[in-house]
């Protein structure tokens, strides 16, 4: 009954030793460190796309409000409300940081930049 025995813990452990081994390479490979820069950066022109598309659209609410154009450039407390309310607060602390650089610099009309930031902000809400 020796041997018998001594099989058994043999076969159990061959056959434990190969589900840890089939259990640890069949999942998803970590991602490569190139891939992990790539994807933070879709990250942050996606979040800077927003916050662009955000201010612009807190500029127009402000100004057919009655605000003069001067002053319609959003404040960085109306832009960290609007993030509040899209509910972006899953993502990352530099994210919220990013688009409320974004959203709060939107330039007011007649300044320089105006009309390449409208025309970058109406690009970022065409995407699907």
């Amino acid at each position: 009954m020796g041997s018998r025995g001594s099989w058994t813990t043999a076969l159990r452990t061959a056959a434990l030793a190969v589900a840890c081994l089939t259990g640890c390479s069949s999942g998803a490979e970590k991602p490569t460190a190139e891939d992990q820069r790539a994807a933070h950066l879709d990250r942050v022109r996606e979040t800077y796309r927003l916050g662009r598309s955000e201010g612009l659209a807190l500029q127009r609410q402000k100004i057919a409000s009655g605000a003069p154009p001067a002053y319609s450039s959003p404040s960085e407390e109306e832009c960290k409300d609007r993030w509040d309310q899209l509910g972006e607060r899953q993502q990352r602390a530099g994210d919220r940081g990013g688009f409320l650089s974004a959203c709060s610099s939107f330039p007011a009309p007649g300044l320089p930049g105006y009309d390449e930031a409208v025309a970058e902000a109406s690009r970022s809400t065409l995407r699907p």
